[in-house]
């Protein structure tokens, strides 16, 4: 589906909404499947959001444990976590209609 995503969080810590307004949205079908998850240990919903090419970089980490936290006419909100350099950190996205 394609959507203007925003992140809701840094490191886990929540972006003030001046902050989410100032966030360039990331333009890109948002996908959800269930997979064997190797962070995780086991199969879980995991969210990405695809921009372009197959072998593009994916331009946000992928959210594990993905859940839809939130909807309305214009779009939505995932929540569940995600994986940086080892860490794992807790993530949402605000996702809307382009």
């Amino acid at each position: 589906m394609h959507m203007l995503v925003t992140p809701m969080r840094r490191c886990g810590i929540a972006l003030t909404p001046q902050e989410r307004r100032l966030y360039p949205p990331i333009k890109g079908n948002v996908m959800v499947n269930s997979e064997n998850n190797s962070v995780l240990g086991r199969c879980a919903n995991v969210a990405c959001v695809d921009v372009g090419m197959p072998n593009d970089p994916d331009p946000l980490p992928k959210l594990l444990d993905a859940t839809l936290a939130g909807m309305a006419i214009t779009g939505f909100v995932l929540s569940g976590i995600e994986c940086i350099d080892g860490c794992v950190y807790a993530q949402s996205w605000w996702c809307r209609v382009q």
